[in-house]
């Protein structure tokens, strides 16, 4: 019965994840860490170590990669600010609904007055 193939809702093409990673060039890596290693500037001059060095650490150090570190421990700090925000919509209810009494109040009070006025 393919023949009578009528779809009434797209049907969704399957989703793959494509990384193309940037371009990395092996041997002008290795060259920039001869140069390094010996302390010169690929111009021929020293490299000096108090630009580079921070700290006592080296200039191109950075902290290793852990995966799913920006991540780790988001769900608990949600889960407070989630409880904090109901604490404070608690108040604004409290307040809101002492606003509404306080409306009414005046409201009735203002209807009286008025009734005794136009009696």
């Amino acid at each position: 019965m393919g023949f009578f193939n009528i779809n009434f809702f797209k049907t969704p093409s399957h989703r793959v994840f494509h990384y193309t990673p940037r371009y990395y060039d092996e041997r002008k890596e290795r060259i920039a860490n001869i140069y390094k290693k010996y302390g010169k500037n690929p111009d021929g001059t020293p490299i000096d170590p108090s630009k580079d060095a921070k700290d006592g650490q080296d200039a191109t150090y950075t902290k290793p990669y852990v995966p799913g570190e920006s991540i780790r421990g988001s769900f608990s700090k949600g889960i407070e600010q989630h409880r904090r925000q109901a604490g404070n919509q608690k108040i604004k209810r409290v307040i809101t609904l002492i606003t509404f009494v306080a409306l009414a109040v005046a409201i009735y009070y203002v209807a009286i007055g008025l009734g005794q006025i136009l009696r």
